[in-house]
């Protein structure tokens, strides 16, 4: 019999399979640095397990669609928001073709937690996480047709790539507005960006040094056999 682990966020029961891969901190790192009103429409790219639309959607309230191709992981996140009564949408659908096939303009929010590892093996988790740094422009262009006009993108990504990712960001059209570094030691780890389509200049930048809160949030309470 196939063993799942289960996490628990306040009021939300998190389905994911080791053997797939378990989300980190980030994604709930992500979910906190978010702002998301209860009128917005919310798209998450590449929504694996389902954890950013599942715990989003409990904490700020919202409707929500995530998409992603790997059916074994989106079979966990309806188990998820079945399990918890979420009426959340997760569609087997690539984040390139997500706009034609969910509306251009049809957003107010994307989220995304997007492929950045560029080396080593990535294992079952491959088509969603393995990918070159090019695929950061696919999925900007997706969340650019996809949202409306000022709406925002949040993600992350390594610090170290921020260059790039603020390149990528300026070819899509979108205008970096907010970001929160967190740090791993002395060095910036992970960055989490918020950024508006067709955006003015102006950017807000603060550092979270101190994950442990963080990572209390994540603990794993228990598991279903």
């Amino acid at each position: 019999m196939k063993r799942w682990e289960w996490l628990v966020e306040p009021k939300t029961g998190i389905y994911q399979d080791p053997d797939l891969g378990c989300f980190t901190e980030d994604s709930i790192a992500l979910v906190h640095f978010a702002r998301i009103g209860k009128s917005d429409a919310v798209l998450d790219l590449g929504t694996g397990n389902g954890v950013l639309c599942l715990y989003a959607e409990t904490r700020y309230g919202g409707t929500y669609t995530g998409v992603d191709v790997d059916a074994e992981q989106l079979a966990l996140a309806r188990a998820s928001a079945e399990r918890n009564g979420q009426a959340i949408r997760f569609l087997t659908l690539s984040a390139e073709d997500a706009p034609k096939e969910l509306g251009y303009g049809a957003f107010s929010r994307v989220l995304m937690n997007p492929p950045y590892f560029t080396s080593g093996d990535p294992g079952k988790r491959g088509t969603a996480r393995h990918a070159e740094r090019s695929l950061l422009s696919d999925w900007c262009g997706a969340a650019f047709l996809a949202l409306k006009n000022g709406g925002t993108l949040t993600f992350c990504y390594p610090a170290e790539q921020l260059a790039a990712a603020f390149r990528t960001l300026s070819d899509a059209r979108f205008a970096p507005k907010r970001m929160r570094l967190l740090m791993s030691g002395q060095r910036a780890r992970l960055a989490l960006i918020e950024a508006k389509k067709l955006g003015a200049d102006g950017l807000t930048v603060t550092v979270e040094p101190d994950r442990r809160r963080i990572a209390k949030e994540t603990e794993t309470t228990g598991r279903l056999v």
